[in-house]
């Protein structure tokens, strides 16, 4: 379906697309962050899976219009046992870039391998909904328990413990396939650098060593789509400062960056320049994590405070400028809609992040008593994006504002950085995006719940997990939804997490190119539908 809209997509172009001779010449982007990984089962940044959406395919793939199609697999398919068993036949014509044929074992070694605890994948959880997850996670049973297995060359069977409703998106964006004969070469430095790793994609990845802020796109001769593929090569290059991005974009030096803070105001004051930006809100979001071992961050009444300080609509409208918006609670806006009243989920649950200067002032007061009085001192980390530094330098100005005898330092550092921080709970306060690639209030509320990786001091609230593990067996809808909105209110209550803002992302895109498009669950463009004008 996607190919075939690409086509008529460019049919109608007539005579105002390139030549077959034009489509190789490269295209250039950038990337605001550095990739982690090019191994599918240890990523857990948004960037280095960016980067797998050009390279690399799972059962399902998400269209350019951000729906589910079929990938790997030769159909989207109903599933069986109550919606706990799924069947799928593999295409035969599905080859890695060294060559090998795509098989059902690939998937089946991925999986094992990302649920098996000597690889510490840190996303594992991803396999949560399949059977023996936990005991094979735990080392109570052999990877090879778990509910995968391939019945042919090129039929997988997938057995979950529990239907989930998001299983279709998850097939298109997170249970991807690994090359078992170079995993079996590689081993643990399997996709730490582009010759360690293969490709089933549109692309191949090139020219990346692990480390480089460079890396190339080539067309995957092998995909079994290659001829929908127009683009031959993009060459990408990471860019942190928006305002770098948007100069390199006016030069003519690259055809799609993203931009964000005051660089969005410039260029929206530049005719040539606005006519070629695009705003999509999407559904990822940015949060702060208070970790609960820190004598500050731990005190229910600081981290109240701190929540109602933030004037969440003036940090998206003044500092962020790009469209962004407050988040009421732990789900963006978009996400799905309650089927107890019919409105929008986030909605429906309530707004708890009201900005009320002189309730967190009450608040701070309170906390200072019980942290023994005097000054206190926290540490708010941060990604080193100019973005993000904006973002942090407001909420310390608010916090500091509200909370006097506070000092708050912001620690900036590469995103792979703060990552490892918050993984070995390293940090007072750290403030990350989280994007969630399903049309479930579970892509968001599964981050609090006890054993999730992203819940960085695995903080154990009873209340919350025993309303989320009730919602994962209910089959009634309603009921489901109804428990999922109870835990997402006693998240707030908690205050763990502090939902900051619903992300949006600005990118200017040449008019001199057509096919990349964003939309609210898919804001990584598919170069795969790219073309020269």
């Amino acid at each position: 379906m996607g190919v075939a809209l690409v086509i008529s997509g460019l049919a109608g172009c007539g005579q105002t697309t390139a030549s077959k001779k034009e489509q190789s010449k490269p295209l250039n982007v950038t990337m605001p962050s550095e990739l982690q990984t090019a191994d599918p089962n240890k990523a857990t940044d948004a960037y280095s899976f960016y980067m797998m959406r050009q390279t690399t395919e799972g059962l399902y793939r998400l269209n350019n219009s951000g729906k589910v199609v079929a990938g790997m697999a030769t159909k989207v398919v109903k599933p069986t046992a109550n919606g706990k068993t799924y069947t799928l036949t593999l295409r035969h014509n599905a080859k890695w870039s060294n060559g090998d044929s795509v098989t059902a074992q690939d998937f089946v070694t991925s999986f094992r391998r990302q649920v098996d605890p000597t690889t510490k994948a840190q996303y594992a959880n991803r396999f949560a909904t399949f059977v023996n997850y936990s005991a094979v996670q735990t080392g109570k049973k052999q990877p090879s328990a778990l509910g995968v297995k391939a019945l042919g060359k090129y039929k997988l069977q997938i057995k979950l413990s529990q239907a989930n409703p998001s299983f279709n998106y998850e097939a298109a964006t997170e249970y991807l396939p690994v090359n078992q004969k170079l995993v079996k070469k590689y081993g643990s430095t399997y996709g730490t650098n582009s010759a360690r790793v293969a490709a089933n994609g549109p692309y191949v990845l090139k020219k990346w060593n692990g480390t480089k802020t460079t890396w190339e796109y080539v067309k995957n001769r092998h995909y079994y789509a290659a001829k929908s593929v127009r683009l031959k090569q993009i060459n990408v290059q990471v860019t942190k400062d928006p305002s770098t991005a948007e100069k390199l974009f006016a030069a003519g030096k690259v055809q799609e960056t993203q931009i964000s803070g005051t660089t969005i105001a410039g260029v929206a004051n530049n005719a040539q320049l606005k006519s070629q930006m695009r705003k999509t809100l999407t559904t990822a979001v940015t949060l702060q994590y208070f970790n609960p071992r820190n004598k500050v961050s731990a005190n229910a009444n600081f981290r109240k405070a701190a929540n109602y300080a933030l004037n969440r609509a003036q940090l998206t409208q003044k500092v962020n400028q790009d469209g962004s918006q407050p988040l009421l609670n732990l789900v963006a806006k978009g996400v799905t809609k309650d089927p107890n009243n019919g409105k929008d989920f986030a909605v429906s649950t309530g707004n708890y992040t009201r900005h009320n200067d002189a309730q967190a002032k009450k608040l701070w007061a309170q906390a200072k008593k019980e942290l023994g009085g005097g000054k206190q001192t926290i540490t708010l980390l941060t990604n080193d994006s100019d973005g993000t530094k904006n973002v942090a330098e407001y909420i310390q100005s608010q916090w500091e504002k509200d909370m006097p005898g506070l000092t708050v330092n912001i620690s900036s550092m590469p995103l792979q950085q703060q990552i490892n921080k918050m993984f070995k709970q390293n940090f007072d306060v750290s403030m990350f995006g989280w994007t969630g690639d399903e049309p479930d209030p579970t892509t968001d509320l599964n981050l609090f719940m006890k054993g999730n990786s992203v819940n960085f001091a695995n903080y154990n609230d009873a209340k919350y997990n025993q309303l989320m593990t009730a919602a994962t067996t209910e089959t009634n809808t309603k009921k489901r939804m109804s428990l999922l909105k109870q835990a997402n209110q006693r998240a707030m209550q908690v205050g763990i997490f502090n939902p900051v803002y619903q992300q949006a992302q600005v990118n200017l895109v040449s008019k001199k190119v057509g096919g990349i498009h964003y939309s609210t669950f898919s804001v990584a463009a598919q170069y795969r539908y790219a073309y020269w004008k």
